[in-house]
């Protein structure tokens, strides 16, 4: 019997942490986008450092123009980051954390010392989302900036969309590995930001939400002399999930969880019921046999 109770309270703990993903409390119906540990989520990034990107791959800009990455490399460094506009989870915390870190920097301003490049990896997005992110933090950029002669910054903010070859051909080569179901286009995707050299090497990643100001500054600095920085070696990173609005469904079933969860509490309660009662039988006959 107490090895029945054990069992049943290691599987009711074991389901309740199944509950909670990554940074935030589990989701619940209604909300779309979720992070959770990317290993979970079968998606990851493959550091290839020191490895070139192919910068003739062609993509859409902002303004619905024909380009080719190159048109952002060889002067300056890029920070790239690859995800979809249109995503509230894990890239809404990309950028806003990117913007946050990227305003602190007193003397190193983008489109000056380096290019931003954000590259959707949703093929059903055009210039008219890329427009809109684009504008939304060009103006967080800008905005109450008390960095003198910090304007005209839409020239180093580049928002892309491409078709699905060129974006999925792109991610191969800087490692970031997603997934999309053809059926319902759901994306899921790593949390991962990366420094290339003007020659389009790339030269550190960041495999995290969060970059550290001095941090991203020193590899921007460093990437602009054609360095290659270190491994990111953290041993956890994120993922941004889809959750289904009405059922909470994502990779796992987040209501059979709560109600498989719940079955074995009460399992376990039952079972703690059982044994208490037993030893209290047999304590209240050893007690009338003592009489």
């Amino acid at each position: 019997m107490k090895r029945l109770l054990l069992l049943c309270a290691v599987a009711a703990t074991t389901l309740a942490q199944a509950q909670f993903y990554g940074y935030k409390d589990t989701p619940v119906p209604g909300q779309g986008r979720v992070a959770t540990d990317a290993t979970r989520a079968g998606v990851r990034v493959d550091q290839k450092l020191n490895d070139y990107i192919d910068l003739k791959l062609p993509f859409k800009d902002a303004e619905g123009n024909e380009v080719t990455l190159d048109t952002y490399f060889h002067k300056r460094p890029v920070v790239l980051l690859m995800l979809f506009y249109e995503c509230a989870g894990v890239c809404t915390d990309e950028l806003n954390n990117l913007v946050a870190s990227v305003k602190g920097f007193k003397k190193d301003n983008v489109g000056d010392t380096f290019d931003v490049v954000c590259v959707s990896i949703d093929p059903r997005e055009g210039p008219k989302e890329a427009q809109a992110k684009k504008q939304t933090y060009v103006d967080i950029y800008e905005g109450s900036s008390t960095v003198p002669g910090r304007k005209d910054t839409e020239k180093g903010w580049h928002f892309l969309t491409g078709k699905d070859a060129d974006i999925r051909k792109l991610a191969d080569q800087v490692g970031f590995v997603y997934t999309r179901d053809e059926k319902t286009g759901n994306i899921t995707h790593p949390a991962s930001l990366m420094v290339l050299t003007p020659s389009g090497r790339l030269s550190r990643y960041f495999v995290t939400t969060e970059y550290p100001q001095q941090v991203l500054l020193s590899s921007i600095r460093a990437a602009k002399e054609e360095k290659i920085g270190v491994k990111d070696d953290r041993p956890f990173f994120l993922a941004c999930v889809n959750v289904d609005p009405m059922t909470g469904q994502r990779s796992i079933n987040i209501l059979n969880v709560v109600r498989t969860g719940g079955v074995l509490t009460v399992l376990a309660m039952a079972c703690a019921v059982v044994v208490w009662s037993r030893k209290a039988k047999k304590a209240e006959e050893a007690h009338g046999g003592d009489q």
